[in-house]
């Protein structure tokens, strides 16, 4: 930017002449109305609710989620180590699984040929194309 544009810039955009009259005016006070709190004061300038509905989808997913329950680091680590083991075995062993089903809320049972442990992704992959979240298991065991 050369010396021309800058000073044209800034007699433009810092010129506040034209606001002299109301600049030492003390703000109005409203005798009819109480302030609006400052943390109501941004939602008058919202144009539109762009996640209407999102607090109810929240909602929905943690009534699902309420029946999950969580493994401790111990139980989580045993699991792991469980799981590594199996990955070990050739051919892919036949297990039963219990997982948190997070469409559903519920906890179920299935049954099938591991044939990936995928760690990246964090989950098992069976020989029918089905997968389960390795954070969602309660417990595997080889048939």
């Amino acid at each position: 930017m050369d010396n021309k544009q800058w000073e044209a810039e800034k007699k433009q955009f810092n010129d506040t002449s034209r606001y002299k009259d109301i600049m030492n005016v003390p703000r109005h006070a409203s005798r009819a109305h109480l302030p609006m709190p400052q943390i109501d004061r941004a939602g008058q300038f919202a144009p539109f609710a762009a996640l209407t509905g999102y607090k109810e989808l929240l909602d929905q997913t943690a009534k699902r989620y309420h029946n999950k329950d969580y493994l401790s680091r111990e139980e989580l680590l045993a699991l792991t180590k469980q799981i590594k083991e199996l990955s070990k075995v050739r051919p892919w062993p036949l297990v039963t699984v219990t997982y948190f089903h997070g469409q559903n809320g519920y906890y179920e049972q299935y049954t099938g040929q591991l044939v990936n442990v995928d760690w990246q992704r964090q989950r098992l992959r069976f020989r029918d194309g089905n997968s389960v979240v390795i954070r969602n298991l309660k417990r595997i065991s080889k048939k």
